[in-house]
């Protein structure tokens, strides 16, 4: 029998594990800039920690590409620009593209059954929060991963997963273009579902490329009014 909420087992975090995820959520959320110059003494006032934890946290992030380090210099957060847009989602439509493929060959019901219950969480987040749209959008693709069982890609697909919510939520606050949840993603669960593994991975780049564009034209168009991330952040 499953475990309740409540009874499921406590999560032991280190003090610089707490750090980590504090850390790591200012900037998906962009209350630390792209490119921003951090220092392990203010760090360590926002955060009521010492510098020690904050410069383990500073390292396991910059393991993740969020933090990146000059040598004998500073900290700062990664930079955004059209480059790093176009390599995270390059490499996303890769794996992705290699997972769907997977599940059309050799999903068990049971994989399919959980895609089908990630997809039905979109209807739901339709008109949600962004918080939620985020969870359902990122949750389905998650899903075409985790469900084929590759540990190897699911691991790899992690590591990526946190700059994809990281451009998506910096995306919808600099230039929101936001595509219907369902219709967006419906020829793309129904390809996986039901579709031969040529179709299947045809379809993730179908379903990727409209959404590269947008988020390069919105960057550019940022930048062409003004915005700064590249010119003072890279």
């Amino acid at each position: 029998m499953p475990l309740s909420s409540d009874q499921q087992p406590i999560e032991r975090l280190s003090l610089a594990d707490v750090a980590m995820r504090r850390l790591r959520d200012e900037i998906v959320h962009g209350r630390l800039e792209p490119g921003e110059v951090l220092t392990e003494i203010a760090l360590a006032a926002r955060l009521g920690v010492g510098r020690g934890t904050v410069r383990t946290a500073l390292f396991a992030l910059e393991a993740d590409e969020l933090i990146v380090r000059a040598p004998y210099s500073n900290w700062r957060v990664a930079s955004l620009d059209d480059q790093v847009i176009w390599e995270i989602y390059t490499l996303r439509e890769a794996m992705e593209g290699l997972a769907a493929r997977i599940l059309a060959e050799r999903a068990e019901p049971r994989s399919k059954t959980a895609l089908a219950a990630a997809f039905a969480q979109l209807a739901p987040a339709e008109a949600g929060s962004v918080d939620e749209r985020v969870a359902a959008d990122l949750g389905f693709h998650r899903a075409i991963v985790e469900t084929t069982g590759h540990r190897h890609l699911i691991k790899r697909y992690g590591a990526l997963s946190t700059k994809m919510e990281w451009l998506y939520r910096w995306s919808e606050t600099h230039w929101p273009a936001r595509f219907p949840l369902v219709d967006d993603h419906r020829a793309l669960f129904e390809s996986v579902m039901r579709g031969t593994p040529d179709e299947a991975e045809r379809a993730v780049r179908t379903h990727i490329d409209p959404s590269l564009a947008a988020d390069l034209e919105g960057y550019r168009s940022l930048m062409a009014a003004g915005g700064t991330v590249s010119e003072t952040h890279s």
